[in-house]
């Protein structure tokens, strides 16, 4: 899903004539600016374990100031659902943005600029469609997000007694509704793909290091678009006591 042809002759052109005045940033040329790869050496595998301790710090301090604070047990639970998709979309951006970046006629444009195009779409326009997806697969299959209650009457049992299996499920269908999300995102991004090559360049390749560039579209954008999309996504995804009908 992630590979197409980019047509930004435009943009080719206005490199090879030593400017990119049309991307918004003046007197850039692939001279220049430094190629930026999301892997390929340690620095970038350093990168990513920097970015996961990152987001793991996030959940652990949104559950301790949380008011009422859910217990450690159903905490965990719910992030699960967040951890486990977050790394399969990190995955694809990062796929995606190989392969992008490897169609692309415009020299200028590397595997930096494509991940965080993907990252600023997913924790923004992805984070809404995920809340209408998991709605829509809550009255289709008829389940409650963040219910792990066994099948009893006597209330919600999770904090003692919880259904693993039920957790799974929704674990699942999370991950469906992500990829989902994810195969629309780059329908997105191949529908307007000038649009995008523009944006990429004018929020990235300010910065010409190579290795600055990878920290900040790898550690600083996705700590800030992470902590809004976390915030967010578990307001939706732990259980809402729904109001008792008389």
């Amino acid at each position: 899903h992630c590979s197409h042809s980019m047509t930004v002759a435009t943009y080719d052109g206005a490199l090879r004539g030593g400017s990119v005045g049309q991307l918004g940033a003046p007197g850039l040329t692939p001279a220049s600016v430094g190629h930026c790869q999301v892997l390929g050496d340690r620095f970038g595998f350093l990168v990513q374990g920097v970015l996961f301790a990152v987001v793991m710090s996030t959940l652990a301090f949104k559950w301790r100031m949380e008011r009422p604070r859910r217990s450690l047990r159903v905490f965990v639970l719910d992030s699960s659902k967040q951890v486990i998709g977050a790394g399969a979309i990190h995955v694809m951006n990062m796929l995606c943005a190989i392969a992008f970046a490897s169609r692309s006629q415009a020299v200028v444009v590397d595997e930096c600029a494509w991940y965080w195009v993907n990252i600023m779409v997913d924790t923004t326009f992805g984070v809404l469609l995920c809340y209408w997806l998991l709605k829509g697969t809550e009255q289709l299959l008829g389940y409650d997000s963040g219910d792990y209650g066994k099948k009893a009457q006597t209330g919600i049992d999770w904090d003692q007694q919880p259904d693993y299996w039920k957790w799974g499920e929704q674990i699942v269908v999370w991950c469906m509704i992500v990829m989902l999300m994810k195969l629309i995102v780059v329908l997105l991004l191949f529908v307007g793909d000038s649009f995008w090559i523009w944006l990429s360049v004018m929020a990235t390749h300010w910065i010409t290091d190579p290795q600055l560039r990878l920290l900040f579209v790898m550690v600083v954008t996705p700590t800030l678009m992470n902590m809004f999309q976390f915030c967010i996504t578990d307001s939706f995804l732990k259980y809402q006591q729904k109001d008792s009908k008389v």
